[in-house]
């Protein structure tokens, strides 16, 4: 990727339109370059609106660094963040982390933001981590609000129980979760 395509992506990232910001993330997921980490870190902090900033976590699941790592671990945990954002951050979460972010993502369980609650569950399922099944029953069987565009936090929960107990198991090794990248620094 060219400096010139890198410009014109974070540009579009940054735009005014919803839909712009996202086709740019897609982009980076078709050309991904680690020299878009400092400005996906920059719109990820301090990017105007809140789909700018969830575009930009969305991108971060391919340009993973421990840097976007600790960034995304931060955003989820910062109740003062859109929820759409911090719920961006938990799903980018849940195919490359290290181990802290599993601790992030079972307090993200109880979070106040059903969007937040939703997306823990789903990175936790993909993640298999066992830790979780006891909050993610207590989901199933008391959060039955919609998250828009999908199912309720329940459901959720309820296929992430599936997936630790079934589908996933795949998905820890000996020391841990396969997806950690490293031991957390």
């Amino acid at each position: 990727m060219t400096e010139e395509q890198r410009q014109g992506i974070i540009s579009r990232l940054n735009g005014r339109g919803q839909v712009n910001a996202f086709e740019a993330a897609m982009a980076i997921w078709e050309d991904s370059d680690k020299r878009l980490e400092r400005p996906l870190l920059l719109t990820l902090k301090y990017g105007r609106r809140p789909f700018n900033r969830a575009a930009a976590a969305y991108a971060m699941q391919i340009v993973t660094t421990p840097r976007t790592i600790r960034a995304l671990e931060s955003v989820v945990k910062n109740k003062s963040e859109h929820p759409r954002v911090r719920g961006e951050a938990a799903e980018a979460l849940a195919h490359c982390h290290r181990r802290r972010s599993h601790d992030v993502l079972l307090t993200g369980l109880g979070d106040s933001s059903k969007d937040v609650r939703f997306w823990c569950a789903f990175a936790l399922g993909e993640m298999a981590e066992k830790r979780a099944v006891p909050s993610l029953e207590h989901l199933v069987a008391t959060d039955r609000r919609i998250v828009n565009g999908f199912h309720s936090v329940a459901k959720e929960a309820a296929d992430a129980i599936e997936n630790i107990r079934t589908e996933k198991v795949a998905h820890w090794r000996k020391n841990g979760c396969v997806f950690c990248i490293r031991p957390d620094s």
